[in-house]
């Protein structure tokens, strides 16, 4: 064996590792298929360990992710999924309770009902989802703490308003609305809430203006709310705002707290004043007609008095006349009866005295006056 053929571990020693690697990777066809096998001193057989640098060459082929290949296989790959995401984020549903407005470009395009619909992926078409059938609700004067409904927190630069008589009034009330034109609700006006809270304290100022206090404190409450909603529709119709004023509830409707006090003395000096009126009312109405009665039954009996007496003196007139008649016709026989009924009516209720010249005098007893005077006594 020559120094050449001597091998170390790793192959042939002093030789080049390139070329023994070159050596390795290629087979061995002069001295059989198997690997070579250096002989020792014994005459056995001997296998030596694998090239380390041939195993990681060929890790490096297999699993080698820089490769130009693979790189578009990937890029691709990528492309397709998020194709795939940006297709499918079109679809989107609609609520029962909502209705969909698509703008393509940032322009109004269609309008969709309840139901899954699709629309074209961003940036081409977007959808705006608002609730139209809500009733939406906005305290004005107030606002409802956390701690619980019937807890309030008042706001006094919101509530206070001046009234016809120039006296200032607190007035809570919350505005009930919702969605009518959904086109209008979105596209003409920036802020509906706003808008709309902003339009009723404006509307309800113009309504108190126009009515005094007491009013507004009694029997005015339903008349102002009506007239303050009829106003307030009003003016979101001028503003094209796309909103339905269903109802205003007033909630309070009072003085301030600070002149409370002498409100109350004002309304209590009104109260007895009223009071005053209606008895005073109560006795004129009592008194008037009975004076009034009165005064027609003496007015009755004056005039049956000058008609009884008018009828006496016709009723003698006549009666003269017809004696002046009668006297006219037979003197005698007329003069001799009106002496007699003359003497019947003047000693009709005398003490009689009869004379006679042969008996004398002696009394004359009425025996119907005796008789009548006997039934009296018993």
């Amino acid at each position: 064996m020559t120094s050449n053929d001597h091998e170390g571990p790793w192959g042939p020693s002093g030789g080049d590792p390139q070329q023994i690697k070159k050596d390795s990777a290629q087979p061995n066809h002069s001295k059989g298929t198997g690997p070579r096998k250096p002989s020792s001193g014994g005459g056995g057989s001997y296998n030596p360990p694998p090239d380390l640098n041939e195993f990681l060459e060929k890790m490096k082929g297999k699993f080698d992710p820089y490769k130009p290949r693979s790189h578009l296989h990937l890029f691709v790959g990528v492309v397709a999924v998020v194709a795939v995401f940006w297709i499918l984020s079109g679809v989107y549903m609609v609520a029962a309770n909502q209705v969909g407005v698509v703008m393509r470009f940032g322009a109004y395009n269609r309008t969709e009902q309840a139901g899954l619909h699709y629309r074209l992926p961003a940036p081409f078409e977007e959808v705006l989802l608002p609730v139209v059938t809500a009733q939406n609700e906005i305290q004005i004067g107030f606002r409802n703490s956390v701690r619980g409904a019937n807890d309030l927190r008042a706001l006094p630069e919101e509530s206070m308003m001046l009234t016809q008589d120039e006296n200032i009034i607190n007035v809570q009330f919350t505005v009930f609305w919702r969605v009518a034109d959904v086109n209008d609700y979105l596209f003409e006006i920036r802020n509906p809430e706003s808008t709309v809270k902003m339009a009723a304290e404006s509307a309800m100022r113009e309504v108190i203006g126009q009515n005094k206090l007491q009013f507004a404190l009694t029997e005015g409450r339903s008349q102002i709310a009506g007239e303050a909603a009829k106003r307030l529709q009003e003016l979101v119709d001028e503003y094209k705002a796309g909103i339905m004023i269903t109802q205003i509830n007033l909630q309070t409707v009072a003085v301030p707290d600070e002149v409370k006090d002498a409100f109350q003395d004002v309304v209590n000096a009104r109260l007895d004043m009223e009071r005053y009126q209606n008895e005073a009312t109560a006795h004129v109405n009592e008194v008037i007609p009975k004076a009034r009665g009165d005064a027609s039954r003496l007015i009755q009996q004056a005039m049956a008095y000058r008609d009884q007496k008018v009828a006496v003196a016709k009723g003698d007139a006549e009666r003269f006349k017809s004696v002046l008649g009668a006297y006219s016709l037979a003197r005698d026989v007329t003069s001799k009866r009106l002496y007699l009924e003359t003497m019947e009516s003047v000693l009709g209720d005398a003490q009689k005295v009869i004379t006679d010249e042969q008996v004398g005098t002696m009394p004359f007893y009425p025996l119907d006056a005796l008789k009548n005077k006997k039934d009296s006594a018993r």
